[in-house]
Formats: structure tokens, C-alpha cells, sequence
């Protein structure tokens, strides 16, 4: 045992080839036995995973191709897919206002419909490819397929609106202060109404998206520093942090190479763009935060639905029971303040807005669920 001692100290510290050094374990508990070989397969694991990582990342034109293609491939907003529909919206544009929350490209119909269902499906349908595109697009960063599924799901659960955000910029007309929808519509900044908080969002969101547009980066540009949004070693909750900044780094040194091809003049311009990180983050803890108090509103509005329905039933109840006792004629329509209409379920009444919203929060916890199976 004096012979095994060394080794076994080697193990526990993590300092032995494991592939070289002949562990025997004696007397060791099972225990004991179990967490060492846990702990080597799992040293294993981590090397084969980062030689695999380094593999994909080492030919640099491979990596560039394929990040530029996978944004190709799953954006819909691609420069040569979006010119044409500015155009019209500049040379015949079709004016529309809507509520702020309504307010967002991906909405097909911005003008709410008569139907609330008919209008969380009608966007939920465009929501929802839209997020599996950046899904896919992620998928195909060399890489990150490689990465421990806690920490895909990590990074696509923490990137995924900010990676939209970025291809959703080019929706947003800064000559003429507007948004174009995807039917087609023109919403103009200033026509977005309703509450203060929803406001500010907008209109931090048409600020981003000008100065983003501002900096006139080709669909090679966008996609590379999309992928940069995706591979972020910051993010809470992530296991190999090193692995990830590693695969960040390299990401980003491709990106630095392409703007010095395409903008020899703008030095700075790498730094100007890695500034909007941070904006991003800030906008999508708006968002979720806004979403967040529309499904509180929501499930408020669900319970006093619920209550008035309660009640309404009891007195129904009561008017039967007082309409079969003797002398027990109802009084309830001749005496009664209370009507049909007051006594209906508020939803009746709920502004398109929060329903909106709370389809989006239905569609990201959709989005939330399927991502735990990312393979």
C-alpha cells in the first residue's frame, strides 16, 4: 500500500496520466473507488473534448466559411432578402400603428385581430421559426455541438433574442424613422402609444438597431459577430468556461479579420462593435422583464376571470333555488344593478398587447423546453 500511496495522492490531485500510470486500488472503499474513477473519466472526457473543439477551430478559412454559411442558411433578413422590401416601403410605403408590443418585424400582422387565439397563433407561427433559425445557426458554430449540453443550453438560452436583435436591425429605417413589417407595413417610431415602459424599449430598440445599422456591416460581418453573441464565456451557469472563451477568442479574431479586409480605413471599427455587446444584454433584460409583467398582468386578469365566474355561478344557484321555494319569485332582472356585461370574463377586455406578450413568453418557454434536447 506504501507503493499505491503516491499514485492514489496523484489521482486525487489530478496530476497523473491516466493512460500511463497503473492505478491499483487495494483496499480502497467503493466509495472512495468510485468518485476516483469518475473523477479520471471525466479528465478523459474533457481532453477528447477540447482536442475535437481545437480540431474544428485550427483551419481558419474553414471556420470562417462555415460560420458565414450557417448565418446564410437560417437568417431571413440577409441584406439581398431585406433591400427589396425597404424599397418598396420607401418608394410606396403602406403606413400602420399598432400597441408597442405588437411592434416587432417578426409580426406578420401588426393591426390587432378580432381573435385573441387566432392572434397568439398567427404570431407564435412567425415567432417560432425565426428562433429556431438561431438555433440551428448556433448548432452549426464549429464547435459548439462539441460543448456539454448544460452549456449549449446555457448559451442559447442567454443568447438567443440578442442573436434576433442583431438580424431584426436591418429592419429599422433610420432615414425615415420607421420599422418595416414583414407584410410589408411601414410603422413610424412615432405612433407607437400605450404605457411609458413599453415605449422606452421601442425606443431603445430603434436606437440600437441605428446604430448598428450605422457601422454598415456586410452579412459575413453580422454572422460572425452573431456567433460571437452565442459564444460568450461570461454567461452564468456554465461549466467550462476556458473551452468556451477559447472558442470566443478565435471567433472574434476571425471577425477582426474579415472588417480589416472589408474596412482597412476603420481601425476601431472591431471595438465599436464589441461595444454593442453590452446594449444588447441591456435590451433583452427589458424584454424579459417586460414579458415577465405581461404574464403577470395575464394570469391577474385569468383570476378575476375566474372569480366573476364564481360568483356568477353562486347567484344563478341562489336565483334557482328562490324561483322553486313558495313565494320565492326571482327578482334577480328586475332588481339586480348587475348585468351580462359586467358580470363577462374580463379577457373580453384585455388589450391585444398583453396577449401578444404572453404568446411570446408561451413561444420562449416552448423554445426553453426543446432546447434541453439539443443535441
Amino acid at each position: 500500500m506504501g507503493e499505491e500511496l503516491p499514485i492514489l495522492k496523484g489521482i486525487l490531485n489530478g496530476v497523473v496520466n491516466y493512460h500511463n500510470a497503473p492505478v491499483r486500488f487495494g483496499r480502497v472503499p467503493k466509495r472512495e473507488k468510485a468518485r476516483i474513477l469518475a473523477a479520471m473519466q471525466q479528465s478523459t472526457n474533457s481532453r477528447s473534448q477540447e482536442k475535437a473543439i481545437s480540431a474544428e477551430l485550427e483551419d481558419d478559412q474553414r471556420l470562417l466559411g462555415t460560420v458565414i454559411r450557417a448565418h446564410l442558411d437560417t437568417c431571413e433578413f440577409t441584406r439581398d432578402k431585406v433591400e427589396p422590401m425597404m424599397r418598396r416601403a420607401r418608394d410606396q410605403p403602406s403606413y400602420t400603428a399598432c400597441p408597442p408590443t405588437l411592434a416587432c418585424p417578426l409580426n406578420p400582422n401588426p393591426q390587432p385581430l378580432t381573435g385573441q387565439q387566432e392572434l397568439l397563433q398567427d404570431f407564435s407561427k412567425r415567432f417560432s421559426p425565426a428562433i429556431r433559425g438561431v438555433v440551428e445557426f448556433a448548432k452549426r458554430i464549429p464547435g459548439f455541438a462539441l460543448l456539454a449540453q448544460d452549456d449549449q443550453v446555457t448559451l442559447l438560452k442567454a443568447g438567443v433574442f440578442e442573436v434576433l436583435l442583431v438580424r431584426l436591425a436591418c429592419m429599422f429605417d433610420a432615414q425615415n424613422n420607421s420599422m418595416i413589417c414583414l407584410n410589408g407595413q411601414v410603422l413610424k417610431r412615432e405612433s407607437i402609444h400605450n404605457s411609458s415602459n413599453a415605449r422606452f424599449l421601442m425606443d431603445s430598440m430603434f436606437d440600437f438597431a441605428e446604430r448598428l445599422n450605422s457601422l454598415r456591416l456586410s452579412d459575413a460581418e453580422i454572422g460572425l459577430f452573431c456567433s460571437i453573441v452565442v459564444i460568450a464565456a461570461d454567461r452564468p451557469g456554465l461549466r467550462n468556461t476556458e473551452l468556451i472563451e477559447r472558442m470566443h477568442n478565435k471567433l472574434k479574431n476571425a471577425l477582426q479579420m474579415v472588417i480589416n479586409q472589408n474596412h482597412p480605413n476603420q481601425l476601431g471599427l472591431i471595438h465599436e462593435l464589441m461595444k454593442k455587446i453590452p446594449d444588447l444584454r441591456t435590451l433583452n433584460t427589458l424584454h424579459s422583464e417586460k414579458l415577465l409583467a405581461f404574464k403577470m398582468t395575464e394570469q391577474q386578469q385569468l383570476a378575476q376571470q375566474q372569480q366573476q365566474q364564481q360568483m356568477w355561478g353562486s347567484m344563478m344557484a341562489e336565483d334557482e333555488c328562490n324561483s322553486k321555494s313558495p313565494g320565492g319569485a326571482s327578482t334577480w332582472s328586475s332588481s339586480s344593478d348587475v348585468t351580462m356585461e359586467e358580470v363577462k370574463s374580463p379577457l373580453g377586455s384585455v388589450s391585444s398587447t398583453e396577449s401578444m406578450c404572453s404568446g411570446e413568453v408561451a413561444s420562449l418557454n416552448d423554445y426553453h423546453h426543446q432546447s434541453h434536447h439539443v443535441s
